[in-house]
């Protein structure tokens, strides 16, 4: 799936910072992982609320796409601790 990505030119590379999902904006806090694969510089991110996505680019042709979505849902509050009275 083609995405929209903005990404920082670091290293050599295109490490992503943000990414949009149809009308979703997807802030990426942390960078994972990186590997090559033939073609595309791959990156596995995390973004706020804990989900990981692969996002692949293609430095031929500027190319972004979603490759894999890991994990869902809001993060859950911490539970209270119980007080005895």
């Amino acid at each position: 799936m083609k995405i929209c990505v903005l990404s920082r030119t670091r290293r050599g590379g295109h490490d992503p910072y943000v990414f949009h999902l149809g009308q979703r904006r997807h802030p990426v806090v942390a960078v994972v992982d990186v590997w090559r694969e033939e073609r595309w510089h791959c990156f596995l991110v995390r973004v706020e609320d804990g989900r990981r996505f692969t996002l692949r680019h293609d430095p031929a042709t500027g190319e972004w796409q979603l490759a894999a979505a890991y994990g869902g849902g809001p993060k859950l509050a911490p539970r209270l601790a119980a007080v005895r009275l």
